[in-house]
């Protein structure tokens, strides 16, 4: 008979028997990278965990009240609307890993490779959450091929509209220099708000793919403006200090196939709706030979959860094409 996978002395014969004295079991450093993006920095991915019902979290997005009308004196006060709209549920996805290990392997195990199962269970979990919540919502977010706003578009477009029917754009395209960087700070504080009226975002929160650290925080934390032979203040130092920058190997063109991964960048403020929900998180668990058909151990290791954007606002991506 074959054997049926996972860790088995058949499978691994060195590793139950003498044949070796070391296994060189790899280490990685991936979320010592600096200002590494996980899943659950509360800045990039806002906890909308108490929100779902059930396995589904749904959204709609709020019409506001609009501006104050100007009326004569005695003139009859005219009423406003004010409603929800642009019902939009999303499902949470369960993502799971399970490893055999043969009862007589895990007796045998003489290189820890039983307890190594465990440890990297752990890590590639961490890595697969992160993975898919950035791609699914930054590393999408000139495509929407994964997600799309409640208005139906993805979430960097030059053609949202507002639950009343205006145009909002918050695609740029420019490269990440200081003067691009300037025009996608000033799209976030003119964004509109879903009445159609003023809405304004502060610049807080800046994701770039790892190829675009080093340009981001030379940008952001220069006294004077970088790359440049004017001793002018840069202001995102002077006034916008306490901007959170986040890299992520992730959103470069090495994982993420979408195009202009490398060029691309995301500002944000700290109200921006790009939310994580999770139905439950990481469990592991080591389930014992008699509860199989085949007398072995499982390693099994499971989350259930989403990351996707629930709208538009407090947010822009440039392309960085131009």
């Amino acid at each position: 008979m074959q054997p049926q996978g996972g860790f088995t002395g058949e499978l691994s014969p060195d590793a139950v028997r003498t044949a070796i004295d070391l296994a060189l079991y790899e280490k990685y450093e991936r979320i010592m990278q600096p200002q590494y993006l996980s899943a659950d920095n509360s800045m990039f991915f806002k906890d909308i965990s108490d929100s779902m019902n059930g396995i589904s979290i749904i959204v709609e997005e709020d019409s506001n009240v609009g501006e104050y009308d100007a009326i004569g004196e005695q003139e009859e006060i005219p009423n406003s609307d004010t409603f929800i709209a642009n019902k939009k549920t999303i499902d949470s996805q369960k993502y799971v890993k399970q490893v055999p290990v043969s009862d007589e392997a895990f007796r045998a195990d003489r290189i820890r490779k039983r307890e190594m199962i465990g440890e990297q269970l752990g890590d590639r979990g961490r890595q697969t959450r992160d993975k898919q919540a950035i791609l699914n919502t930054y590393g999408d977010a000139f495509a929407g091929s994964v997600f799309t706003t409640p208005d139906g578009q993805a979430l960097a477009s030059n053609s949202h509209s507002t639950v009343k029917g205006t145009t909002v754009d918050n695609l740029e395209t420019g490269s990440l220099t200081p003067d691009n960087l300037w025009t996608g700070v000033t799209s976030l504080a003119n964004q509109l708000a879903q009445d159609g009226d003023a809405g304004s975002y502060v610049y807080a929160g800046i994701g770039v793919p790892f190829t675009l650290y080093k340009t981001a925080k030379e940008i952001q934390n220069s006294q004077l403006i970088p790359n440049s032979a004017e001793n002018n203040l840069n202001i995102f130092d002077t006034d916008y200090g306490q901007v959170e920058i986040r890299a992520s190997i992730f959103l470069g063109s090495t994982y993420n196939t979408n195009s202009n991964a490398n060029t691309s960048y995301h500002l944000l403020s700290n109200n921006h709706k790009i939310g994580r929900a999770v139905f439950y998180g990481m469990e592991t668990d080591l389930i014992e030979p008699r509860y199989s058909n085949n007398d072995s151990y499982q390693y099994r290791s499971k989350f259930h959860e989403v990351s996707f954007p629930a709208s538009w606002c407090g947010y822009v991506g440039s392309n960085g094409t131009t």
